[in-house]
């Protein structure tokens, strides 16, 4: 009798401790243009899982019954939604944050100044004389783009990789060195200065093959990611 008792108590309290993994997909859509958000970071809350939204907007992804997701992005408000059962026809719509949007300064490409455009920023008639050196790199020379971020350039040719490595990771240091990046991720996750810093720099350590994506976005999402973990 005891026995049966046991049984019947367990069997009664499996359904309530079990887990039911459900398989959840849709697309993201920009709620003013119905355009598809690619790269929207799509995060289950409180827990290290996420993913990212294809090109198309596109998104799938498996959680418990229960799991509130999070969908993030960079100028645009989050939005919550507990999942109670699968779906595969989700639609998610993002309105544009207003309030970070309104003091974005957009940036051209960076333009590097040669020696004429110096010349025109100079008072009339100033003498200007040009010294006609080779730059060599100290030794042990290593390029550093931010926080955690050192990487070296030794080798036969060291001003060739030097370069090389500079402009294979242009996207990214573009992209961290971006005020407006930095401003929206402390507003969104309400750091501090030094918090931010350390959280990048974190980033940067766990994250090396990010320096050389060529997407802006795709960084941002990643970073967007990591820094939705609790530390």
């Amino acid at each position: 009798m005891r026995f049966l008792l046991v049984v019947l108590v367990s069997l009664l309290c499996a359904p309530a401790v079990a887990q039911i993994n459900l398989s959840v997909s849709g697309i993201v859509l920009d709620s003013t243009t119905f355009q598809a958000l690619p790269f929207v970071a799509v995060q289950i809350k409180s827990k290290p899982i996420g993913i990212s939204t294809t090109e198309t907007g596109t998104f799938s992804i498996t959680c418990s019954k229960g799991d509130t997701l999070v969908f993030t992005r960079l100028g645009y408000k989050p939005v919550l939604l507990k999942i109670t059962k699968a779906n595969d026809r989700l639609r998610i719509m993002l309105a544009e944050d207003t309030k970070l949007l309104k003091d974005v300064t957009v940036y051209a490409d960076y333009h590097i100044k040669g020696l004429d455009d110096w010349k025109k920023d100079l008072p009339p008639n100033t003498q200007v004389q040009i010294k006609k050196q080779a730059l060599e790199p100290l030794p042990n020379e290593v390029a550093v783009f931010g926080p955690g971020i050192t990487i070296g350039l030794g080798g036969k040719d060291k001003t060739k990789n030097k370069r090389d490595e500079l402009s294979r990771t242009e996207t990214y240091r573009k992209t961290i060195s971006d005020p407006e990046t930095k401003k929206q991720l402390i507003s969104l996750y309400n750091l501090t200065e030094e918090q931010y810093n350390k959280k990048l720099e974190r980033f940067n350590e766990e994250n090396p093959d990010v320096f050389y994506l060529t997407s802006p976005q795709e960084i941002i999402t990643m970073m967007i990611q990591f820094f939705a973990l609790k530390d």
